[in-house]
């Protein structure tokens, strides 16, 4: 048994050394494993996606790799022998290496592959829309011919709405100027948002944003620039108003003008034009004092929340007053309207004298589309957004006539087209308004005799007041 354990010993030490020397024999230096040939090919077959041309980082990432594997542990042999025998998974397992380091140094990089953190990195870093300034950008001419209204009114309509949009949020904390200046711009010049981003060199997705916010703050504030008489003093200014008017003082007790427009939107929700009905009140400094829109089909003055208050309340104007609005409006106590088939002289005067309050109602809505083009062919996503649009619409239209700006008033002198008179656009379908109250029919009889003798005291023929 000794003599065996020997002689195994002795066999083990003999090939242990010749093992050795041999290994020694081969012994290559390091700098010989990346410069021979033979290595090289070796290389290129177990680094496939790797060539000659490719550079010192690659070179590197290579060496780590090859040196990765020769230093593996027992434990990780079998992945590491599937790894060799399959030259292209280690290819790609290096190029994934690649281009992760290249996205680290922002390079190769691929905007399909961002994850969620980089979104929310790139949406915190974007850059702010820069200042708009349009009062240097433009002459005074040019100015007013974009914006319609002089350089003076347009920052004094700013200041008045500055603190509204100081304490809101935009994007990227825009200035309240720009803001002010994209919005005003979309509405006088009606341009798409798409020509209006290039035009300032701000990205499209950003000016729909902001004006699109615009109208929300602006109609948030509706009764701050839309305002319905409700307090004693008011409504006698309101009423002395139209006392002053001298075409208009002879109806007693008028305390506002009611008219409306059909107007063709495009609406982006359900992809066609439709069409819808704009209502408001004025007063006799072409004011808007209420608003009102709905769909043309289901639009029915009885339903709307101001004909609906009129009935109910009877403190929504002062006793005895009363609107007057034109044939499609329905006869009431505190609405009147034209006699439809006049068949007396007086009653054919009557509708005469009605004239200039009528006109009054239409020069305000042509006096709004000649300021703000969008009303000529608007667009919006849907029909909540269109009411925006108007009310807004109406409350800058109340500045403009609060700081007397004068630009609209010229154009007129020259563009005898009345927006508001157009038959091709105004309410055409919707038949005459009913005449069938009683208590209308009473209110308007005595009106027409009021108004009727108080012309013929003021020296008017009696013959006027004969059967025709």
């Amino acid at each position: 048994m000794e003599e065996s354990a020997l002689l195994t010993n002795i066999t083990m030490i003999i090939t242990k050394d010749i093992l050795v020397d041999e290994a020694n024999s081969q012994k290559k230096p390091k700098h010989f494993l990346w410069h021979s040939n033979q290595n090289v090919d070796e290389d290129k077959m177990r680094f496939p996606l790797l060539a000659s041309m490719d550079d010192e980082d690659e070179d590197f990432c290579a060496k780590q790799q090859f040196f990765s594997g020769v230093g593996n542990t027992t434990k990780n042999k079998e992945e590491d022998n599937k790894t060799t025998t399959n030259p292209s998974t280690s290819g790609s397992h290096i190029l994934r290496n690649r281009l992760t380091a290249a996205r680290k140094q922002n390079k190769f990089y691929d905007p399909q592959q961002r994850t969620g953190s980089e979104t929310c990195t790139e949406t915190r870093t974007r850059k702010k829309p820069r200042e708009l300034n349009l009062l240097n950008k433009f002459e005074n001419v040019e100015f007013e011919g974009y914006l319609h209204m002089s350089k003076m009114s347009f920052l004094k309509t700013f200041q008045f709405i500055k603190h509204l949009l100081q304490q809101s949020t935009f994007p990227a904390g825009v200035p309240a100027q720009t803001v002010f200046s994209l919005a005003l711009w979309k509405l006088t010049t009606d341009e798409h948002f798409e020509e209006i981003s290039r035009r300032f060199h701000i990205p499209q997705p950003d000016c729909e944003l902001i004006v699109s916010q615009f109208w929300h703050i602006i109609s948030d504030k509706y009764e701050s620039y839309i305002k319905w008489p409700n307090s004693h003093l008011f409504q006698q200014l309101q009423l002395q108003g139209f006392q002053k008017h001298p075409q208009l003082k002879i109806f007693p007790n008028l305390f506002g003008i009611l008219a409306i427009k059909r107007l063709d939107i495009f609406l982006a929700s359900e992809d066609a034009e439709i069409s819808i009905i704009l209502q408001i009140v004025c007063n006799v400094d072409q004011k808007v004092i209420d608003c009102f829109v709905e769909l043309e089909q289901e639009y029915s003055f009885d339903e709307t929340p101001m004909g609906q208050i009129l009935a109910l309340n009877e403190n929504t104007m002062p006793k005895g007053c009363y609107l007057i609005g034109d044939k499609t409006f329905p006869l009431k106590p505190y609405l009147m309207k034209p006699i439809s088939n006049p068949c007396f002289r007086k009653e054919q005067e009557f509708n005469r004298l009605l004239e200039p309050a009528l006109r009054l109602g239409q020069d305000t809505l042509d006096i709004m589309a000649k300021r703000f083009n969008a009303l000529y062919a608007l667009e919006a996503r849907d029909l909540a957004e269109v009411r925006k649009i108007l009310e807004t619409v109406c409350a800058l239209h109340n500045l403009s006539v609060a700081i007397e700006d004068d630009y609209v008033e010229r154009k007129r002198e020259v563009v005898k087209f009345n927006w508001a008179t157009d038959t091709n656009s105004n309410v055409t379908a919707v038949a005459v308004g009913s005449e069938q109250n009683v208590q209308g029919l009473q209110r308007r009889n005595d009106l027409v005799d009021r108004i009727t003798f108080h012309s013929n005291a003021n020296g008017m023929p009696m013959a006027m007041w004969r059967l025709a």
